[in-house]
């Protein structure tokens, strides 16, 4: 290296060691803060719950809410079926709007004992959303609005069908 080239390069790196003393406690703060982002433990990915499970998480998120004849709006008033309807196409599922239509929505359930939670309870003339250990969750009535009922064959099932897997 020539004479000159060292003149030069010493130079620029003393200029460059006068500047980084003079921002040292900056730039080592966020490089300390850059190293502890990113040698942070790994974290284990949650096991993502099955789709009838978030149904039902998502439709209790809406308990106590009124319950409105003709209605289908989560948060100010609905019905049995426009409940259901209103859930099941948050997840992209279309569904009929009334309870007598969604009897023959998805695939047909053979009996309580094999569903799953997620799967539509239906009665006549009304429907609910099955929770799982004989529970269900449904847009009940004026005076109770959306509840949970803890037992599904309150009333005679006529029809149990799987919406979501």
């Amino acid at each position: 290296m020539t004479g000159l080239k060292r003149k030069v390069l010493t130079g620029v790196f003393s200029a460059f060691m006068a500047i980084c003393i003079f921002c040292a406690p900056v730039c080592s703060a966020g490089m300390v803060q850059a190293e502890e982002t990113t040698e942070a433990a790994p974290v284990a990915k949650p096991k993502p719950k099955p789709k009838g499970e978030q149904v039902v998480a998502y439709a209790k998120k809406y308990l106590g809410r009124p319950y409105r004849y003709g209605g289908t709006s989560l948060t100010k008033g609905t019905d049995c079926s426009g409940f259901t309807m209103r859930i099941f196409q948050h997840f992209g599922k279309k569904i009929p709007r009334t309870s007598r239509a969604q009897r023959k929505a998805g695939k047909k359930v053979k009996s309580l004992k094999k569903a799953k939670p997620g799967d539509l309870i239906c009665y006549s003339g009304h429907v609910a959303i099955y929770m799982g250990k004989n529970k269900i969750i449904h847009a009940s009535n004026k005076k109770t609005g959306i509840k949970i009922g803890k037992n599904a064959r309150y009333k005679k099932i006529v029809a149990i069908r799987r919406i979501v897997k």
